[in-house]
């Protein structure tokens, strides 16, 4: 009888610690960088972004206004770098950014739908045209599947 529960108890705490291996190997780890600059430095990118949202392919929009004038605007590029400790892909990538008031739109998004490889790194970029403050925090949410499970981490940058 006393093998039996030493036996039974190995094997709780074998599965103990592979469940807490399953969960802690599939977390995503965020380096984030940041870089806003007047829009009116930049005009040939301004009327990049104006053209891109004047044909509504821009992957976000939060208002519905004409963008006129540089002077009252900026681009905000964000980079963010995304590390895989884990034995396990993360997979299916869903970027969800938050405006801030006076954000316009979101007139570029890479990294939504990808995969992140165990022991890997992914990227996901996104920039923004705002008329906010260069030091507004703003938050990034990605939630992206482990094995079928979802998962959420949530960048403040």
């Amino acid at each position: 009888m006393r093998a039996a529960t030493l036996l039974l108890s190995l094997v709780l705490v074998m599965m103990l610690c592979f469940c807490a291996f399953f969960y802690t190997g599939g977390t995503l780890q965020a380096q984030v960088s940041r870089t806003t600059a007047s829009a009116a430095e930049y005009p040939d990118s301004f009327e990049l972004v104006r053209s891109i949202l004047d044909s509504g392919s821009a992957p976000l929009r939060y208002v519905d206004e004409e963008l006129s004038d540089a002077s009252d605007c900026a681009l905000t590029d964000v980079n963010v770098i995304l590390t895989n400790r884990g034995l396990f892909d993360a997979e299916w990538l869903n970027v969800q950014p938050e405006a801030v008031a006076g954000d316009i739109a979101v007139y570029s998004l890479t990294g939504d739908g990808s995969d992140v490889p165990a022991h890997g790194t992914g990227h996901v970029n996104l920039k923004i045209v705002t008329r906010a403050g260069a030091s507004v925090p703003r938050t990034l949410r990605i939630q992206y599947y482990v094995y079928g499970i979802s998962r959420t981490i949530e960048i403040n940058y």
